[in-house]
């Protein structure tokens, strides 16, 4: 069986790195930080739970990661980046790859609070 580990904001800040390798420098590091402890802020406002910066646990990384990258992106355009995710270059593209990694944020997210909301009834 395999564990899935409790993340804290810089393991998520590694995976976003993962997924986008040629990360700019201005961007890595404490801003990447920022920007992935603003999108944990934001879940546990919109799931009205508390996720914490460490011991992030596996339900909420998704959405982390995808919210995070939906405000990664557009920095990497604006700041005139070239960089790729997988095979794919992103120049205007970014904005597009943004979009769509927020609309699958807040998919997750809205799972989530389907679930939340059972729990708390069948709870």
């Amino acid at each position: 069986m395999i564990k899935i580990s409790n993340w804290n904001l810089g393991s998520a800040a590694n995976a976003i790195q993962n997924i986008v390798p040629n990360m700019p420098l201005p961007i890595s590091g404490t801003q990447l930080l920022d920007i992935v402890d603003r999108q944990r802020l934001f879940m546990e406002g919109k799931l009205n739970v508390t996720i914490g910066s460490v011991g992030i646990v596996a339900k909420y990384q998704p959405a982390l990661i995808s919210l995070s990258l939906a405000n990664v992106l557009p920095l990497i355009h604006l700041g005139g980046g070239d960089t790729s995710i997988g095979e794919v270059r992103l120049g205007m593209s970014a904005m597009q790859a943004a979009q769509h990694y927020k609309e699958q944020g807040m998919e997750e997210l809205r799972r989530l609070e389907v679930f939340m909301q059972s729990y708390k009834v069948l709870g």
